[in-house]
Parts: C-alpha cells; structure tokens; sequence
C-alpha cells in the first residue's frame, strides 16, 4: 500500500478554539496558514475566532487571516490530501476552489472510492463472524441442553428439550448455508478492492 505522507487532517468546522494570549498576539496570518493547512473552511474557522475574541475586546484581522489561509491551501488542496479525505469517508471537502480544486477532487474520488470498497468488505466480514460467534453459542446452548437431557428424569421436558435442540441445530444449518453465500461475496468484494488498495 502507498503511504499518505501527510500530517493529521484534523477538520472541525464552525468550532474554532483560540486562547486568549492568541487573541491579544494576533497573528492572524499564521492562525490562516494553519487552519487552510488542515483544510478548514475559512468563513466557518474565523466566526469562531471573532466570536471569542470579542469576549477580550479584540477584532481579529480578517484580511491577513484570509491571506494566510491561502497560503495554507496551497499544502492541503492536492491530490494526496484529496485521497486521504475520501478514504475517512467524510463528505467533500469545498475548501479547494479554483485551479486548486481538480488535484484535490481527483484524490478524493480515488480515495472514496477505496473507503467505498473497503466498507463493502468489512461489512461482509463482521456479518461472517456475527454468524460464527452466534453458530458458537448455539453449539454451546445443545451441549447444556444435552447435558440436561441425559440427567432430566421427565419425559416431557426431555421431549422439550430435544425439540429445542432441533430447532438450533436447523438454526446453525441457516446459518452456514448464509456464511458460505457470504464467503463468496466476500472473496468478490476483496478481488474488487485489491486493485484500490495501493
């Protein structure tokens, strides 16, 4: 698999934290050449920051704010950060506008596309085991009901117990025709995402 050499994608809109020893220093450039770093909407980072910074008297400077975020987004709109966005899963990012927006939509695509596959085969494959973890407590369910059986001197209950045995035996039988269809489908699921995962 390609490693992503990237750092943390760490995207929280509308919930801009800024302390106030930030507020009062106001270096706002840097504050918007790290936020577009992190692929952060700039309208939605900056309300934040007016709003709390309005609790210490201070107005932040949206122009320099804006013209550092620029410059961040020239870090974040690329395709490799594109693909490490689809491949969380998340919805697209609108952050990338204009002649940076194709190499980051391109890498999003391709990256949605392997989260997209991948889901497919973790959710066959967490379906297998709920099946074989409840196969195990359905065999582990006959061998108690046997062991009443043997030692239950009523004939009718031992009846009752035998049927019930029965219908957990039909249940594991179900059970596994299910776990051999999705063993099938699993194998499809991994063949078609094995050409993604690079």
């Amino acid at each position: 698999m390609r490693v992503l050499r990237l750092l943390p994608l760490l995207v929280c809109v509308g919930c801009a934290t800024i302390s106030k020893e930030e507020c009062i220093q106001g270096d706002w450039y840097s504050i918007g050449v790290n936020d577009g770093q992190n692929g952060q909407l700039p309208t939605d980072a900056f309300r934040g920051y007016q709003k709390e910074c309005a609790e210490f008297g201070i107005t932040p400077d949206y122009k320099k704010y804006a013209e550092g975020h620029s410059q961040g987004l020239l870090f974040y709109c690329d395709f490799a950060h594109g693909e490490a966005h689809g491949r969380s899963g998340a919805e697209y990012n609108t952050v990338c506008t204009g002649k940076l927006e194709p190499q980051f939509r391109q890498g999003y695509q391709q990256g949605l596309r392997w989260y997209q596959a991948k889901k497919v085969v973790d959710d066959i494959a967490h379906a297998i085991q709920r099946l074989q973890s409840e196969n195990a407590r359905l065999d582990n369910e006959i061998y108690q009901l046997n062991q009443r059986i043997i030692q239950d001197p009523n004939a009718n209950n031992r009846a009752s117990m035998m049927y019930r045995v029965d219908e957990l035996r039909q249940q594991i039988a179900s059970n596994a025709l299910e776990i051999g269809r999705l063993d099938v489908e699993l194998r499809r699921a991994e063949a078609a995402f094995a050409p993604l995962n690079r």
